[in-house]
């Protein structure tokens, strides 16, 4: 199947399913005298582009699976990366809506090929254009060099960066196979959320999408340049390079840049996502992301943009469930964490908890907080800042729980990937094995995800102030109003 686009002619192959064009590059390989710098665009190939087969994925340290959703590991990793992927019913005049998929990993992570995401049956059977971005993770897409080192690394969330070189391409190229550029809704889960949200942020994204549906991730998570600069300037002590020394920092092998990577950051939940956490991610930077994305959404400049926001119930469980997370050691040390997260509230916010839920213990608690502090209350928050300047959010809440023993886990994080994308229980899916319902709520789901793209309303009521309501997918009510302890508890209390 060969199609000609303003970049060149694309040739891609025929599916069951439609066509798919594959491994597409659409920036010069970072590499090099590129490396932790913003990504040059590519805007014409030279010659005919083979898009019949995917690229690697990012370059990554191995992470550890359960294997719930089977087999999602990226099979090849590099750091010549910054290829997308585009699956169509047909490469025609049809002008369909395009969603651009932000695969999430915690920022370390993904791939935009890898994964339980079946591309080709989502776009057939919303009659819609896919289209995953594979961009730079880990130290290669969010170290903070530009305060420490200077030219030529000023640019900063260089992988964010990516994300927007890929959408301009896509705006570009994506009316040749099938799409509308004027029709573009950006979705991903995670850091792939927390990025997408970070767009409305960057002025040159804006005009490049027109929507976005956002799972367990919103305007948060952004931190602050002097934190970021810490990090920075940790790794380079850990890889053995000197501010200054480029030679030395573009000769760095891949496993030592990993190595480095690793020792500069913590994977407990908590650590990760306080004020000055130990994490990789967004930094407000003031030049890339020229301001807060909350902010953003609290001034209106983007309430055209029509938003779904979701988190699932129980989105730390899983990590207290499989023993990686600390227990406090006692109720001060609780309330010490709630105060590095919430400054001056800490106290408070430990009162409102055992006042509600007094019945629990601390790990149970501390789960509670995190779900909330990280996840909930922010995608609340951002729903309410998107509402109060007169754009249309949407909030949801992922209540489905697996059959078995993993239902241990409640409504973990992450769970609701494949439901959003339509996903139907197989052998190769543990987590929805045994579940009368996961078929039901997986077309429910993927079928609000194709209702927004298509139309900007995901079929429930846009959030009203103040008593915003919810979506319950998986739940015992379709509709639920927010957690009144939510919104108690945090009341005055901001953290951003």
């Amino acid at each position: 199947m060969q199609r000609r686009t303003p970049y060149g002619l694309l040739v891609g192959r025929q599916t069951p399913q439609g066509v798919a064009f594959l491994g597409i590059p659409y920036a010069e390989p970072p590499l090099g005298p590129l490396r932790f710098c913003k990504p040059v665009p590519r805007r014409r190939a030279a010659g005919t582009v083979d898009a019949t087969l995917p690229r690697a994925a990012p370059l990554q340290a191995k992470g550890e699976s359960l294997g719930l959703l089977g087999d999602t590991s990226p099979k090849t990793v590099s750091e010549d990366c910054l290829f997308l992927n585009v699956w169509t019913p047909a490469a025609d005049e049809a002008r369909r809506p395009v969603l651009v998929h932000l695969f999430g990993g915690g920022f370390q992570r993904g791939s935009a090929t890898d994964g339980v995401e079946d591309a080709g049956a989502l776009s057939t059977r919303g009659d819609c254009v896919i289209v995953r971005i594979g961009f730079r993770v880990g130290v290669l897409g969010f170290l903070h060099l530009g305060d420490v080192w200077g030219a030529p690394y000023e640019a900063g969330n260089v992988g964010l960066l990516d994300v927007v070189a890929a959408l301009d391409w896509v705006a570009e190229n994506i009316g040749a196979l099938g799409g509308d550029s004027d029709n573009v809704t950006v979705f991903g889960l995670s850091s792939g959320a927390f990025m997408a949200a970070a767009l409305f942020a960057v002025p040159a994204a804006r005009p490049l999408f027109h929507r976005a549906f956002l799972q367990s991730g919103s305007a948060s998570r952004v931190f602050d340049r002097a934190s970021a600069a810490e990090r920075a300037r940790e790794f380079l002590a850990a890889a053995g390079v000197a501010t200054g020394d480029r030679r030395a920092l573009e000769a760095l092998p891949a496993d030592r840049i990993l190595d480095a990577e690793a020792s500069i950051l913590v994977s407990d939940l908590g650590a990760r996502n306080a004020p000055g956490g130990r994490a990789l991610g967004i930094v407000a930077d003031g030049t890339t992301v020229v301001e807060h994305p909350l902010e953003v959404f609290r001034r209106g400049l983007c309430r055209d943009k029509p938003v779904v926001l979701g988190s699932t119930r129980d989105e730390s469980r899983m990590w207290f469930s499989l023993g990686v997370m600390a227990i406090p050691e006692n109720i001060d040390a609780l309330a010490a964490e709630m105060d590095r997260f919430f400054p001056g509230k800490g106290g408070a916010i430990l009162a409102s908890y055992t006042a509600h839920r007094g019945d629990l213990d601390l790990a149970r608690l501390r789960e509670h907080f995190l779900t909330d502090a990280v996840y909930r209350l922010p995608a609340v928050r951002t729903a309410l800042a998107h509402a109060q300047s007169g754009g249309a959010a949407h909030l949801f809440r992922f209540d489905w729980t697996p059959a078995g023993d993993i239902g241990r886990f409640g409504a973990a994080h992450g769970f609701d990937e494949p439901f959003v994308w339509g996903v139907q229980p197989s052998e190769r899916l543990p987590l929805m094995a045994g579940s009368p319902d996961a078929a039901v709520v997986s077309r429910q789901m993927s079928g609000a995800l194709i209702a927004f793209a298509r139309n900007g309303d995901p079929g429930w009521p846009a959030v009203t102030t103040p008593s915003p309501l919810s979506r319950v997918f998986g739940g015992d009510a379709e509709i639920a109003a927010v957690d009144d302890l939510l919104l108690a508890a945090f009341e005055g209390a901001d953290r951003r």
